[in-house]
């Protein structure tokens, strides 16, 4: 049986409202993201985990160099992992510039509209795929007990996924979003069984199931 342990990132200084759009490689934690990073280290510590992955986010990055130094672990960078990618025309704009504002409202509306695109930015459809690239290549790999540092809009991507199956419509992606939240390094826990399970309304399943939602027990 395959085990993947997802973390969302420590807060960021995007999470607090920064005044500029800034791209992956700009966010960084705050001061309180820091710590919340060392707690969830802390509590990696006690997993059994072989690999660890982080997005390509610097905040990913940051928050899995500190389950790096608590658990030995060697640090994987892997861009199937990071959050939704924004339209990198909005980079380096004022969040206080009306058309910018505006783009960046349209953007995230593309993941609940079918086909709809703004600027160079992911929509549902490719934010989509690349969640269900990165569950094949974590089915794919050697170890049985993984560990990935991610993001909040990903995670919400993958539960979907998993809940609901490779078939996720743009409908129903809107239906569960709301209600999945996922705070800062909340873990989020998934398991892959070859076997045939059989649910109580006797329907068989197999594949990925969802194990742990957003458990942050170790922030207090």
């Amino acid at each position: 049986m395959k085990t993947v342990y997802f973390v969302r990132h420590g807060e960021s200084i995007a999470n607090v409202g920064h005044p500029t759009f800034l791209s992956e490689e700009d966010v960084v934690l705050t001061d309180k993201g820091r710590e919340q990073a060392r707690h969830i280290a802390e509590r990696c510590r006690k997993l059994s985990v072989e690999a660890l992955i982080a997005s390509t986010a610097t905040r990913a990055k940051q928050t899995a160099e500190y389950i790096s130094e608590a658990t030995g672990l060697h640090m994987e960078v892997n861009s199937l992992f990071t959050e939704r990618i924004p339209p990198k025309e909005l980079f380096g704009k004022s969040r206080q510039d009306a058309e910018a504002r505006e783009m960046e409202d349209e953007w995230m509306l593309t993941f609940f509209k079918e086909g709809a695109r703004v600027g160079s930015g992911e929509n549902f459809a490719d934010l989509k795929a690349r969640v269900v690239r990165a569950l094949e290549h974590l089915y794919t790999r050697p170890e049985e007990h993984i560990l990935v540092a991610t993001h909040g809009f990903f995670l919400h991507m993958m539960v979907a996924l998993v809940t609901l199956g490779n078939t996720l419509t743009v409908a129903e992606f809107k239906r569960i979003a709301p209600a999945v939240w996922m705070d800062n390094t909340g873990i989020t826990r998934i398991e892959y069984h070859d076997r045939i399970l059989t649910r109580i309304d006797k329907k068989r399943h197999s594949g990925w199931i969802l194990r742990v939602w957003n458990d942050h027990a170790h922030l207090g």
